[in-house]
């Protein structure tokens, strides 16, 4: 059976991302105007050691019961769930070596040599059971890593511009202290009380605000509120005005104005959701000009219950021990 296909990608930049997430949608009808298609042409080997890699993982940690068990409504069951997941993946890595091919992104004669070592050392590591569940041999195996890593590096090109970059200040996360309050006569006497010599802002705050959470942290451009403009504008240690926000009063003090950590990681957050937009444009872009098609039929039969002792999980551990600048 022939399907048409529309996708976006997802679990492919999370897992080239080192975030790996199962948020994959496919709308399953042909982009409109599309010219030229594209056919996928699955290797069965290859992708059982997807299945087998991430069967394995879920397995270790929650047993062989995880497979049956219901994710939603319709009776979907994790099994089902899962497999899905791992076939919009392997859509994603034939769709975007596909546009590697578009761009004339190739693999050099030094990547070529390192994928065949990597490809001997996890294949050395397999089990019987594994070599079993999966039908796979050397070249199989040295076949799907040239497809991830050629993926790999496309993504990296097309999404590598200086101008995706996060700034520290659009990035930037600080750490207060606030008293939230109903009425601004209240309001205005609790800051002649916390701007006093010695005075324990947070007691204060507990004794009076309104809101549960006086500690909290604040990220840039996340709330767009006076309250996230008065406390981006305090240093630490200074406490603002009174500031009237939708009927309520607050009073904010700055315990940090960069908190270094948490800034670090949201920039990171940041740059990969830019990317990620990046990608997306550019993948959607390439499915109007080639609509997918495929056989569903590589698929049948293919399930993650099985008696073979299969253990592999090193898939993608493996390949970035050997390629760590794909970070």
């Amino acid at each position: 059976m022939e399907r048409s296909y529309g996708c976006r990608p997802g679990l492919f930049l999370c897992l080239l991302l080192m975030a790996l997430g199962l948020t994959v949608g496919c709308e399953r009808s042909a982009p409109a105007g599309a010219e030229e298609g594209l056919e996928l042409d699955f290797e069965r080997a290859e992708l059982m050691l997807l299945v087998a890699t991430e069967r394995n993982r879920y397995e270790q940690v929650y047993t062989d019961q995880i497979w049956d068990v219901v994710v939603s409504g319709n009776g979907t069951t994790f099994q089902d769930h899962l497999l899905d997941q791992i076939q919009l993946f392997a859509i994603d890595i034939q769709v975007i070596v596909a546009m590697a091919q578009d761009r004339q992104i190739t693999l050099d004669n030094s990547e070529k040599e390192l994928l065949r070592r990597l490809s001997q050392d996890y294949y050395s590591r397999l089990s019987d059971g594994d070599k079993a569940y999966t039908g796979a041999d050397e070249e199989d195996v040295q076949g799907m890593y040239e497809d991830y890593h050629l993926a790999c590096k496309t993504v990296k090109a097309l999404t590598e511009d200086a101008g995706l970059e996060i700034s520290d200040s659009d990035a930037k996360v600080i750490d207060i202290q606030q008293i939230v309050l109903q009425d601004e006569d209240t309001a205005r006497s609790v800051l002649e009380q916390v701007r006093e010599e010695g005075a324990d802002f947070s007691l204060i705050a507990q004794a009076n605000s309104t809101a549960g959470e006086i500690d909290r942290q604040l990220e840039r451009g996340t709330e767009r509120s006076r309250v996230e403009e008065e406390a981006f504008l305090l240093s630490t240690g200074e406490i603002s005005p009174v500031i009237e926000e939708n009927g309520r009063y607050h009073i904010i003090k700055c315990v940090s104005d960069y908190d270094q950590e948490a800034t670090i990681k949201r920039k990171e957050e940041l740059t990969r959701i830019r990317k990620d937009a990046v990608l997306r444009e550019a993948y959607d872009a390439f499915l109007e000009e080639h609509p997918l098609t495929m056989s569903d039929e590589i698929w049948l039969g293919i399930s993650c219950k099985t008696r073979e002792d299969t253990t592999t999980t090193e898939f993608f551990e493996l390949y970035r021990e050997y390629f760590p600048d794909q970070r």
